[in-house]
């Protein structure tokens, strides 16, 4: 007699019949929609706001920074401006004389006008060379914050506080009589004024160093103000260690 066709159907091999006595277990059956192959695991809710709030500080810092950058590249653009025309002007008319003299002090010092015009030149410099990368597109500005990083933002811009506010010191110490700027504003001057009529307006040029001196103040002050991103930095940096530690709690599975 023969066997029903059925007998001789085999049952189905499991792809895993071998693995039966193996001592591999696996967390989770295999899910093709899976990135991994495998279905993750979904996590803790709260994990998921920390992203986001991360995210929201990141976004908040990289903004504060894109603000600082313009402002004191604006606040840095008349300085340089003021001190780079005067200075030109004392080389330009330093050796006219009228009557035996020239416009300027006997024995001119010129190192205060050097030292806010260096100050200005790299403060707009720097900021400059940011603000482009922030103009080439989200991964030049990507790739410069992550080489800058927060904590080496907040070390440059503690040593940019500490340079305008000395810049702005020297600057006003400075003005003793003999420098430009003192010269420019002094009685002496007015009394050779009409004199040197035709050569240089020294009430002028007085008012143009003036109001460098005040936007050195203004540009140390404004930095100062930027302690928002320092807060802010401080904020994430806690945030993420706690992030940290939550991550530590979430049990593994192998």
């Amino acid at each position: 007699m023969s066997m029903p066709y059925n007998s001789y159907v085999q049952p189905p091999v499991s792809l895993h019949t071998k693995n039966q006595s193996s001592s591999h277990s696996y967390a989770s059956p295999i899910n093709l929609f899976s990135p991994s192959g495998y279905q993750q695991i979904a996590e803790p809710s709260h994990l998921e706001r920390g992203r986001q709030k991360d995210y929201r500080l990141k976004r908040q810092i990289r903004i504060w920074k894109l603000v600082t950058r313009i402002f004191t590249f604006l606040l840095a653009i008349y300085p340089l401006y003021s001190q780079a025309i005067t200075l030109h002007k004392f080389l330009s008319t330093k050796d006219i004389a009228i009557d035996g003299r020239n416009a300027w002090a006997k024995e001119t010092t010129i190192w205060p006008t050097i030292l806010l015009l260096s100050t200005s030149s790299a403060t707009m410099l720097v900021s400059l060379l940011i603000l482009a990368s922030y103009l080439l597109g989200v991964r030049h500005a990507n790739k410069t914050e992550k080489t800058i990083g927060t904590a080496g933002f907040v070390i440059e811009m503690g040593a940019h506080i500490a340079v305008w506010v000395a810049t702005a010191a020297a600057y006003r110490l400075g003005k003793t009589g003999n420098d430009l700027w003192g010269w420019s504003c002094s009685d002496a001057a007015d009394q050779i004024q009409d004199q040197f009529q035709a050569v240089i307006d020294f009430n002028n040029f007085c008012n143009l160093q003036s109001y460098a001196w005040i936007l050195s103040i203004a540009q140390a002050v404004a930095l100062i103000l930027t302690g928002a991103v320092y807060y802010l930095a401080w904020r994430r940096l806690k945030h993420k260690e706690m992030m940290k530690k939550d991550m530590s709690r979430i049990p593994t599975h192998s």
